[in-house]
């Protein structure tokens, strides 16, 4: 099945395009998906996006979408680029320096979603390393292929780390949990270690890097301020804002100073707690608000809970009992439908949206 929204735009630019992660998956990787602003003039039910295209993306981390294409790595390190809208493969690659280790390689993209970046650990002499693979995304043509050694033993190399952030001069790494967090920045043209932090990112910009504990310089690894409670997941970002949350609430962070500009309410068991729509933040917690996503002034409140949060454009899906539930308008909080049938969205953006489906998930493309 084929949607037809007219003028489908994408309207809010977030750190990273979409990668796999834990539970409904989000825009690069780990930060959350932006979302299309829409003149569709219904929200979509569950009934109007059957049918679409079965894919196969695997776990977190393994995979990464963008303009209507899947890029996906494989245990045996290869990596596919797929078209979302018919599930053919356009093209197809594989590492070829080290040793492999047992381990999935990782797998995200630049800022500009030119370019795919993939990693994985390997022995070099006995010595763990990391295979870092860059490709350009529409062709798979190989830009550079390096081995990542840190013969200084700043950094401890074990299971291949998360691709949080990637630009034409680095790449930032995030979360090696069996060795201990930690954040290492990588200069691309060099193919060497810039700087390492024994500090999990949650999330990066083009000039900073944000860990539980502090905010520094992406370029150097400078400490620019720290965080006076351990920071958590990230849950939007914007070219100026940052909102991860922190002792049980959603705090807006200037990332270049960490000065705290607003909080939310305490959020609940709702995992993500908060999506991002358009212009909007909307937070499960003993109810529903919906923040403004740039200045964090509380726009509107719902007093019933919500299970689960999923948004598209400007509609924000609330899962109240297995699959049913409620699609507000995200800004105002008006009820478009109450007790609908809802879809299982797990992403969406200008070309489809990714919904759950028997063994795995489906795509339905939009048509604009």
């Amino acid at each position: 099945m084929r949607l037809s929204w007219p003028g489908l735009q994408v309207a809010v630019a977030l750190v990273l395009l979409a990668t796999g992660c834990a539970g409904q998956p989000s825009l690069t990787g780990t930060a959350p998906a932006a979302t299309p602003a829409a003149t569709h003039t219904a929200p979509l039910l569950a009934a109007d996006v059957t049918g679409g295209v079965p894919v196969e993306l695997g776990s977190a981390g393994h995979w990464a979408i963008a303009a209507g294409r899947a890029f996906v790595v494989t245990a045996e390190g290869e990596i596919n680029s797929i078209d979302l809208a018919s599930g053919t493969t356009r093209w197809q690659a594989s590492f070829g320096l080290g040793q492999a280790w047992d381990a999935q390689p990782t797998i995200g993209l630049s800022s500009d979603a030119k370019t795919v970046i993939a990693l994985r650990t390997v022995d070099i002499d006995a010595t763990p390393s990391l295979d870092l693979l860059t490709l350009d995304a529409e062709t798979g043509t190989g830009i550079s292929e390096d081995l990542i050694v840190d013969p200084h033993h700043r950094w401890q190399i074990d299971l291949p780390p998360r691709i949080l952030a990637a630009d034409a001069e680095t790449v930032v790494l995030a979360d090696n949990p069996e060795s201990g967090y930690q954040t290492a920045v990588i200069d691309r043209s060099t193919a060497t270690l810039v700087w390492q932090a024994s500090e999990e990112a949650v999330a990066a910009g083009s000039g900073t890097v944000i860990t539980r504990a502090s905010g520094r310089a992406r370029a150097s690894g400078t400490r620019l301020w720290e965080a006076t409670t351990p920071l958590g997941p990230l849950l939007a970002q914007t070219e100026d804002v940052v909102v991860v949350t922190a002792g049980g609430s959603g705090i807006w962070l200037d990332p270049a100073t960490g000065a705290e500009l607003a909080r939310t309410d305490p959020l609940g068991e709702a995992d993500p707690p908060c999506r991002p729509a358009t212009s909007a933040l909307i937070c499960a917690g003993a109810g529903v608000i919906g923040y403004d996503l740039a200045t964090g002034e509380q726009l509107w409140s719902s007093p019933e809970p919500a299970e689960w949060l999923a948004t598209v454009a400007d509609w924000v899906y609330l899962g109240r009992a297995q699959d049913r539930g409620d699609i507000l308008d995200a800004s105002t909080g008006e009820v478009l439908a109450s007790d609908a049938e809802l879809p299982a969205i797990r992403y969406a953006d200008e070309t489809g949206i990714l919904v759950a489906a028997e063994g795995g998930y489906s795509w339905v493309p939009l048509v604009r």
